[in-house]
């Protein structure tokens, strides 16, 4: 009731309108349900905290960002040509702003980066062995799955015929041998 009588009283005064709730129950799947459908519909954020420690921090920070703009949280474009590049290269697996930044210094432009093989690549400071493999397959393996399938295709076929032309080779020098030994 207590929950009830409170978003009674909010109305619709608040654009922004918070139920912080201390989670101290073992047993609380459904009073947590109960709770989430009660913000949904009546239009609430449903922040949980399992500490005391952790509800102040949330109420201090809700208190701190109280009357701001949106600017702090909102998604920045990013409007020049080397935050794009960043942003791009920042984008691969384990690559961060830092690392993109010292790339970006070594290589110059995001063509150099590109085109720059596994070595030069370990060259970079801060790119260890792992970033590097990835850069260097964000670059050179096919987006899409069936691309990828067809690559494979093509490489396994590759290998079969490799494989095809080695066993043709031994078994030639085979034979060469054995009528090498025949004719002596």
């Amino acid at each position: 009731d207590y929950v009830h009588r409170r978003i009674a009283e909010l109305k619709s005064d608040f654009t922004l309108r918070v139920l912080l709730c201390h989670v101290d129950i073992e047993d609380n799947a459904s009073a947590l349900l109960f709770l989430n459908d009660l913000c949904v519909k009546n239009n609430m954020t449903l922040i949980l905290s399992w500490s005391d420690e952790e509800a102040a921090r949330y109420i201090e920070t809700l208190k701190a960002f109280d009357g701001t703009d949106t600017s702090a949280i909102e998604k920045r474009d990013h409007t020049t040509q080397m935050e794009q590049v960043a942003h791009a290269l920042a984008s691969v697996r384990s690559v961060n702003k830092t690392d993109a930044g010292q790339l970006l210094n070594q290589f110059g432009c995001w063509k150099n980066i590109v085109g720059a093989s596994v070595d030069e690549l370990s060259v970079c400071p801060g790119l260890g062995p792992k970033k590097v493999r990835r850069l260097y397959e964000a670059f050179r393996k096919p987006f899409s799955r069936e691309a990828a399938k067809r690559r494979k295709e093509r490489e396994k076929d590759a290998n079969e015929r490799e494989d095809s032309k080695n066993v043709d080779d031994d078994n030639k020098q085979v034979t060469e041998g054995d009528d090498k030994k025949a004719s002596a």
